[in-house]
Parts: C-alpha cells; sequence; structure tokens
C-alpha cells in the first residue's frame, strides 16, 4: 500500500475587507504581507498535484494548515484543490485530513467549524480521536491539539484525547499497522532547536508516553515546523516521526518547495519505507525520490 502525506499547504488570501482583521488575523495577515507569501508559492501546487497522481497512492492524508489565516476564501480554495486531487485518484482512495493551528486561527473560524464544514468528507465531525482503516490491517489515527489563541500558535490535546488515544491504541488488532496524524510534532531532532513554547503541543510529554507505553510500533505523521524530517523520540523508541513539510514553501535547499512524504506499508510484515517526493527541476523529469 502506497500513502501520500501532504504537509502545510496554508493557500492564502491577500485582498480581505478591513472588518477581518478584527482578530489576531491582523497579526497573521502583517506576516503574509511582509514575509510568508515571498516563500509560499501557490503556483507550485499544479506540480504538486501532477506528482501526486503519477505516484497513485492508495490512501492521501494531509496533517492540517490547510489555510493561512482560516479565511472563508482560504477555505474554498483549498476544499477546491483537495478535491479535485481526490476525486481525479478514483473511488477506491483512501482520504483523510486532520486540522492545523492556522484552520482554526481565530475564534470565530472555530465557532463556525470552517474547517469541519470544509473538509467535512475527509475529516472526523465528531470528538477526537477519530480512527480510520487504510486497506484491510493499517490503522489510522487522527489527533487535533488545535485551538484558537490569542497570541501564540500552542496546541493542547488535554486528558480526555490522550485516555481515549490510550483505549484506541489498545485496541488495534495484533498484526495491525499504526499510523497516527497530528498537526504538532511531539519534538524536534537533535541537530535542530527546540520548538518555542507558544508554538508547540502543550502536553507533547504526555503524547510521547502513551505512544511509549504501547510498544507497538506507530508512525506518527506531522506538520507544523515547515521543514521535513525522520526522527524516533529517544524516550519512545518504538515511534518513528516523520514531519512532511511544506509542499509550497521554496527555500535555498527546496528552491521547487519541500515535495511531500511517501509511505510504503508492504502486504507482509517487512519493514515500512519511507521517502520524500522533491522537485529538483523543470517538469515531471524534475522529481526525484530521496530519503525523508
Amino acid at each position: 500500500m502506497r500513502i501520500v502525506v501532504l504537509g502545510d499547504l496554508h493557500f492564502y488570501q491577500l485582498a480581505i475587507w478591513p472588518w477581518q482583521l478584527f482578530s489576531k488575523r491582523l497579526l497573521g495577515q502583517a506576516n503574509l504581507w511582509l514575509n510568508r507569501r515571498r516563500h509560499f508559492k501557490p503556483t507550485l501546487w499544479p506540480a504538486v498535484r501532477n506528482r501526486v497522481l503519477a505516484r497513485a497512492p492508495d490512501a492521501l492524508l494531509c496533517s492540517g494548515d490547510f489555510t493561512t489565516t482560516a479565511l472563508p476564501r482560504e477555505f474554498r480554495t483549498a476544499r477546491t484543490a483537495w478535491a479535485d486531487l481526490v476525486e481525479t485518484l478514483g473511488p477506491s482512495l483512501g482520504s483523510f485530513v486532520v486540522p492545523g493551528n492556522h484552520d482554526r486561527y481565530t475564534y470565530a473560524s472555530a465557532r463556525k467549524r470552517l474547517f469541519e464544514g470544509a473538509f467535512e468528507p475527509w475529516t472526523s465531525q465528531e470528538k477526537w480521536p477519530a480512527r480510520w482503516m487504510l486497506g484491510d490491517q493499517t490503522q489510522l489515527i487522527g489527533l487535533d491539539p488545535t485551538r484558537p489563541n490569542r497570541f501564540n500558535a500552542s496546541g493542547k490535546l488535554g486528558d480526555a484525547q490522550l485516555s481515549k488515544l490510550r483505549v484506541c491504541l489498545d485496541e488495534v488488532p495484533a498484526g495491525h499497522r499504526i499510523l497516527i496524524l497530528c498537526h504538532y510534532p511531539i519534538g524536534t531532532p537533535e541537530e535542530l532547536p527546540d520548538e518555542a513554547p507558544g508554538h508547540g503541543l502543550q502536553d507533547s510529554e504526555a503524547l510521547i508516553d502513551t505512544l511509549a507505553e504501547s510498544e507497538r510500533a506507530i508512525t506518527y505523521l506531522h506538520g507544523h515546523i515547515h521543514w521535513p524530517w525522520k526522527w524516533t523520540p529517544p524516550n519512545a523508541p518504538n515511534v518513528t516521526a516523520l514531519n512532511a513539510g511544506a509542499p509550497m514553501l521554496t527555500g535555498s535547499q527546496y528552491p521547487q518547495g519541500q515535495g511531500f512524504l511517501e509511505i510504503e506499508i508492504p502486504d507482509d510484515d517487512g519493514e515500512i519505507r519511507y521517502s520524500r517526493q522533491v522537485l529538483d527541476g523543470e517538469g515531471e523529469a524534475g522529481w526525484k525520490s530521496t530519503p525523508p
């Protein structure tokens, strides 16, 4: 089974009404004009879309942050792009998404459930964790620690969601693979700086402990920090954490965006294979497969 995981897409809208700035969105729009729009290139979406289609995945996931400031028009753009990709891949595709903090950027967007409305066919409409089957022997567990904040970008699962996660993990049948999809990372690799307190998951240590208690092999998929990596937390050796990156974010190392994550799960008990699809040239021939 082949799984494609897209990270922070961050579709954005530059022109907005003045009354839409009476919230944290004022800060987000200022950052968008001064910084983010220079590096996030929505014009890369067609190339990303075509590469995903070429890989012909059995399942398509997204770790959240479809939008930048949770504007209705941003959600409409993201919904159109996602629906087109899903429908083109065909009815046998499994597609599931979780929200990112930018998808609940304001209290109004969270209260109006804009994310749930836009992505109703592919996400949970009930309480989290959510559980989905990928194929016959792979269980995907979705988490949602996102919430609106006045000034920072932190998230929190809370005791209730962590308790339900323990139940979900205990109920996965022996021999089944376990994937977890959540927007926030559970830490950063040793060679990278620690995440700022106001930017990360407040109860990440409790989440790591919960995953470690399971002792089952777990693949933890996330985004939030716009830099791809593959990492095993020292205090949870059973967990492989993968940052999906940001497909449309350009930089010196990724001049055509950070690409997307691909996972190959064998039908037998063989080892899961991870790779990153990165655009490093022009057209389809410019794509290459690299280690995550």
